[in-house]
């Protein structure tokens, strides 16, 4: 519980029928100025994910710009305060274990702290690998793959265009920041928003419909999204137009890729149980899965 002020956290087992508490984590209490406060007091956000991020076998929890260990106890803190997005995956293949890109909403007595409004940061540390925008509030950004020539995930949001693994500007922004997925035959992502699945040209530096598709909800935040069938493509459930049930669509466009399903990786599999916590976002496997590679 808790985003801008005293964060606490608990971590339960189940055993034998019996709930048994393991640890509690207590930023304490903090109140703007936030002088005397915890370096983990405000650190919360509206996004969050688990995944091995100090490659030791446990999992941590990384909720926004803060990390806490399996242990219970702070890892780190970027101290880039409350966002509304974050994504935890191996964004950038050459570089070793998982990145953690981030958003920050520079909002009221918070913009005096000049934090960055978007950057990606080493998942294990918390360093900034690369960072952008200082004092900006950014509403939303997204991380993922629509660009075979560009290295790696590519990043947007906030000022500026798509972003490339050294933070620079290599082509106008996609419309569409909050949902991607993996729909057609190829590694790259795509984008679900209004009217339905878009494929990001990335010669003209535009979205191309894909796949229309009605919902009674939003495109932008599904109701879940994963690999449900097991083909490593993703399905997407939605509620039908009328609001009187949900659909659950899959692609059938050919792939001569074969992996095995993305459930089958741990970090994938847990994002599926927290993918409706806070602002759900979708899942990221714990490897790079994108153009050029596959596993």
């Amino acid at each position: 519980r808790g985003v801008y002020g005293r964060i606490v956290m608990a971590a339960w087992d189940w055993r034998g029928g019996q709930l048994s508490r393991r640890w509690v984590f207590d930023s304490g209490i903090a109140y703007p100025p936030f002088k005397d406060a915890s370096p983990f007091s405000g650190m919360g956000g509206h996004s969050l994910s688990v995944g091995d991020v100090d490659d030791d076998g446990r999992d941590e929890v990384v909720y926004q710009a803060m990390t806490i260990d399996d242990d219970g106890k702070g890892l780190y803190t970027t101290g880039r305060r409350h966002g509304d997005s974050m994504h935890l995956a191996d964004l950038y293949p050459d570089r070793l274990g998982l990145e953690l890109m981030l958003i920050s909403e520079n909002e009221g007595h918070t913009v005096r702290f000049q934090t960055p409004g978007m950057g990606v940061h080493d998942a294990a540390t918390g360093k900034p690998i690369w960072t952008h925008s200082p004092g900006i509030d950014v509403g939303s950004g997204m991380a993922a793959d629509v660009d075979p020539t560009s290295p790696g995930y590519e990043v947007w949001g906030g000022p500026g265009g798509l972003r490339n693994h050294l933070g620079e500007e290599i082509a106008p922004a996609p419309r569409h920041s909050r949902w991607a997925l993996w729909w057609d035959g190829d590694l790259l992502r795509e984008l679900t928003g209004r009217g339905g699945i878009y494929k990001w040209d990335w010669n003209e530096g535009q979205e191309v419909l894909l796949q229309p598709l009605r919902s009674g909800g939003s495109l932008e935040r599904p109701c879940l999204s994963g690999d449900i069938l097991g083909d490593w493509r993703e399905e997407i459930l939605l509620p039908a137009p009328d609001q009187s049930h949900l659909r659950l669509y899959t692609s059938t466009i050919p792939t001569r890729h074969r992996m095995a399903c993305l459930l089958e990786d741990r970090q994938y599999r847990l994002a599926i149980a927290w993918q409706n916590v806070v602002y759900n976002k979708p899942p990221h496997p714990s490897f790079y899965l994108g153009h050029g590679e596959s596993q």
